[in-house]
């Protein structure tokens, strides 16, 4: 199996002079790829967390080569394929999964997030090859799902 290179993405969000339909202010969303960049931008930066990696995948930034390094761990681009009515496939869903974690343990986290809306991935740990994902609900209890 080929190993794809690790790198730890930075996140800069900074604000404009443009006021959303809602009131909202608009942000310049930046990613780098090297903290070096990051600091040369003169922004404020963070590193990337697996919210902010999934929320630029929505608007199209992600990262097919390489595993994303985030403080919650170590996530690779995953995208779902199904098989429709003529039998072809047709990619149904693609998001940063944790790197070598079964389909069945994504997919338990990914169904807790959904259905625990403000809930947080708080990280994923493999150990023997036993994955523990801690989620934090948005009333402050800690959820863990191996």
């Amino acid at each position: 199996m080929n190993q794809l290179p690790e790198v730890t993405l930075f996140y800069a969000a900074v604000p404009t002079n443009q006021i959303s339909e809602k009131g909202n202010i608009i942000y310049n969303n930046y990613l780098f790829e090297s903290k070096q960049e990051a600091i040369d931008s003169g922004n404020d930066y963070e590193i990337a967390t697996w919210d902010i990696i999934n929320m630029l995948a929505d608007c199209g930034h992600h990262f097919k080569d390489k595993v994303i390094v985030t403080p919650q761990g170590k996530f690779i681009w995953t995208e779902i394929y199904e098989e429709d009515w003529s039998g072809e496939q047709i990619l149904n869903d693609c998001m940063y999964r944790a790197v070598g974690a079964p389909v069945a343990f994504s997919e338990a986290v990914e169904y807790h997030l959904f259905w625990n809306k403000g809930s947080e991935l708080l990280g994923i740990v493999e150990d023997a090859e036993v994955f523990k994902a801690t989620l934090q609900n948005s009333n402050g209890d800690v959820v863990v799902i191996h």
